[in-house]
């Protein structure tokens, strides 16, 4: 048995050689971030010397795994042609720059459906992760795919739905899913309760595989269950509970992932905050 790892996901403001220092005041085990803004389509590549600078600070904090987020604007499953190609280019980039920081993962959402049937949307979606990882032969860093909180239209909100991807594309060896808490809880999964917990991991052990698991975003949910809203709250602050976070640390299934939260920075509380309630919980 490991100790658990913990750590956030930290802002990219200012270039990739801030983010070590970044990482370093709350004491992060394990990290993500983005490697371009955000919120761009077009952004510089980064320098020789920042990519230097934020490998020997990774390394001397020895934050392990580090794991590279896509940006927002992303649409794997969009019937937009430029939408749908501009998005496989920037999440191929992202795989081999990932490479060159030392990141293990790239974690990403799959899109959504807009004027098109869910089935149509699911086939973009394969040919989409079929064209990256072509893109990307020989890259080591593998490709998560997160489920989301939203419902109606084709989000991937669902275990089933993120399996049913990976079984097309048939590249298990560069594939995996990421467990965010928050969205599970949003889309409907139980995980606030010992049961619901237990039923959503033999789900996705079903489903996918825990062999595919290799990362929960530790998140408390701001909205009620059910509710298909992706707003994160601090943790024990919001309606998963610190009975319930504690309950997915602890999970014996779970506890030896990298725990990364995406929590709040406010007038209440900060990372270290989180990270002190984050090993109260494990400890308890």
């Amino acid at each position: 048995m490991t100790a658990h790892r913990f750590g956030f996901h930290i802002p990219i403001a200012g270039g990739l050689q801030n983010v070590p220092e970044r990482a370093r005041r709350p004491r992060c085990d394990t990290i993500q971030t983005f490697t371009r803004n955000p919120r761009a389509w077009r952004s510089p590549s980064p320098t020789a010397e920042a990519i230097e600078a934020f490998r020997s600070g990774i390394a001397r904090l020895r934050i392990d795994p580090m794991v590279i987020h896509t940006i927002y604007p992303i649409n794997l499953a969009s019937a937009d042609k430029e939408l749908r190609e501009g998005s496989i280019e920037l999440v191929a980039e992202d795989i081999r720059r990932a490479d060159l920081l030392g990141a293990a993962y790239v974690n990403t959402h799959v899109g959504h459906a807009v004027d098109q049937s869910r089935s149509g949307a699911m086939r973009n979606v394969v040919r989409s992760l079929k064209r990256l990882l072509r893109l990307t032969r020989g890259c080591r860093a593998r490709l998560l795919l997160e489920n989301a909180a939203q419902k109606g239209e084709f989000h991937g909100s669902r275990f089933e739905e993120l399996a049913a991807l990976i079984d097309a594309v048939g590249q298990r060896d560069r594939m995996g899913v990421c467990l965010d808490s928050a969205h599970a809880y949003a889309s409907g999964y139980p995980v606030h309760t010992e049961a619901g917990l237990d039923d959503t991991v033999a789900e996705i052990d079903r489903c996918v595989g825990l062999d595919l698991l290799f990362l929960v975003h530790l998140n408390d949910s701001k909205r009620e269950f059910g509710s298909h809203a992706d707003r994160h709250e601090h943790l024990g602050l919001g309606h998963i509970g610190r009975a319930g976070l504690g309950r997915i640390i602890n999970h014996g299934k779970l506890r030896d992932l990298p725990f990364i939260m995406e929590t709040p920075v406010d007038e209440r509380r900060g990372d270290k905050g989180n990270l002190m309630v984050a090993r109260r919980l494990a400890r308890s």
